[in-house]
């Protein structure tokens, strides 16, 4: 973590420097450079006082008078020479009263050339580095850029180092999750807080507590529900175990005490206790399909109305209670049929809808029904029964892995509590919810809210 905000610091020094030339660059050349205009007019005022004193007092005044002005303004006064003026060509050039702020030397950066209205004469002035003026100007910009630097650094170092301290908080509840301990949250109070960073930790830390919890339950759940019939398996085996182990023709026998129709039963009870294994094992899967992050949804823009039409016999079938479907029709304050449209995947919603069925059947005491409306700009599917209903207390509970309102695990208890978990994830696929209430026939009703389609 050093390292990172070592970067960061070198970063904003460089970035600072960096803006600095660039300004004085973009300053100088592209719009206005101050100094320059400021030495020029300078330089100009003085060169109409020196023309008025060469006329006034001639060459000799003249020369007196330049060379005091600029020995008062720290400054250095020579003629350019033949030499210097054929080394710089634009020189030669220069008309009356005109100045020139270039250098003749690459490494001079102050030097000036003007010439007076009479005479050919080129002269250079230059700072004179040795006088107090332009030691105090140098010593001045040093301690301007060394103080705007400290200034900088101190600001940043301040900004770093509470940047660091919210940081290692986050870096702590990290440590504590990574330790096993999943309740660890960041803090959230405005002097610890990184942005909205620390929000999104303690979601994701929630998250990931809750996928724990829901896998230590799930499989705890699993050995549970795996026990019965393992142990029925087992029962049944015993009662098969023949006092001979092998006959003569390679098969093993029953022994005397057991019936063949005691025999038949067992064997018969085997196959359905691994039939219930191969069912267990497929709504495990399904349920793990469900929870993955990285499921891919087959949607398709389908007329409800139509589609539920269509599965409706398939429905029917799978359950032994009469179904009955109930699609709107197009009287007032009725949305026409034609118009209700969703977005979905066919094959998981049939899925959804298939558990809700064959729930209802299991519970169910003449009457199942099916029916499709919109409320508040969803489409709302849901399946009524007859059956003793859910109590309020528990319709939440009910959704979650392998918990069931009855105790008994039988197979007349029919199913392993994954059903109406699988429901649940499949409308969170879809953006919808679950919601239990009470059927108007008196049973459970379970409504699955699905986004509408425009």
């Amino acid at each position: 973590m050093a390292r990172l905000f070592f970067t960061l610091y070198s970063g904003i020094i460089v970035c600072t420097l960096a803006f600095t030339v660039m300004f004085e660059l973009i300053a100088a050349f592209w719009f206005y450079d101050v100094d320059s205009a400021d030495q020029r007019q300078t330089v100009q005022s003085y060169m109409a006082l020196f023309n008025r004193i060469e006329r006034l007092g001639g060459n000799t005044e003249l020369m007196l008078a330049m060379q005091q002005t600029t020995q008062t303004n720290g400054l250095l006064l020579r003629e350019v020479t033949r030499d210097q003026l054929q080394a710089q060509p634009e020189l030669q050039n220069l008309p009356p009263s005109g100045i020139q702020l270039d250098s003749l030397l690459a490494d001079d950066e102050d030097t000036l050339y003007f010439r007076l209205a009479k005479g050919d004469t080129v002269y250079q002035v230059s700072p004179d580095y040795q006088t107090e003026y332009w030691q105090q100007e140098d010593l001045q910009g040093t301690l301007y850029l060394w103080g705007v630097l400290f200034i900088n650094a101190v600001i940043a170092g301040c900004w770093l180092w509470f940047l660091h301290r919210k940081l290692r908080c986050l870096e702590r509840s990290a440590l504590q999750i990574a330790a096993g301990d999943f309740s660890a949250r960041a803090p959230t109070s405005d002097s610890l807080t990184v942005g909205s960073l620390n929000t999104a930790f303690n979601r994701m830390a929630d998250r990931i507590e809750q996928l724990i919890a829901s896998h230590k339950r799930l499989t705890n759940a699993v050995a549970h529900e795996l026990r019965t019939p393992i142990f029925r398996l087992r029962c049944q085996l015993a009662l098969l175990e023949p006092v001979e182990p092998y006959s003569g023709n390679g098969h093993s026998e029953p022994p005397p005490s057991v019936t063949p129709d005691d025999w038949a039963q067992s064997l018969l009870g085997i196959e359905e206790d691994l039939d219930e294994l191969e069912t267990m094992v497929d709504e495990l899967l399904s349920y793990a399909r469900m929870e993955r992050a990285g499921l891919v949804l087959q949607s398709e823009r389908l007329p409800v109305g139509d589609w539920l039409a269509a599965l409706y016999p398939k429905l029917r079938r799978s359950c032994q209670a009469p179904l009955s479907l109930k699609l709107p029709n197009t009287s007032a304050g009725a949305a026409p049929l034609a118009s209700l449209y969703g977005e979905f995947d066919p094959h998981l919603i049939q899925r959804a809808l298939t558990n809700l069925v064959r729930n209802a059947d299991r519970y169910a005491r003449q009457q199942i029904e099916l029916k499709l409306w919109v409320e508040a700009g969803q489409l709302v599917v849901c399946v009524d029964d007859d059956g003793c209903g859910i109590p309020e207390a528990d319709r939440e509970r009910v959704l979650e892995p392998f918990e069931r309102l009855g105790s008994a695990r039988d197979r007349q208890s029919g199913g392993h509590g994954l059903g109406l978990s699988i429901v649940r994830e499949i409308m969170a696929r879809h953006g919808g919810r679950v919601v239990i209430s009470s059927a108007p026939l008196g049973g459970a009703r379970v409504a699955l809210y699905l986004p509408a389609a425009h």
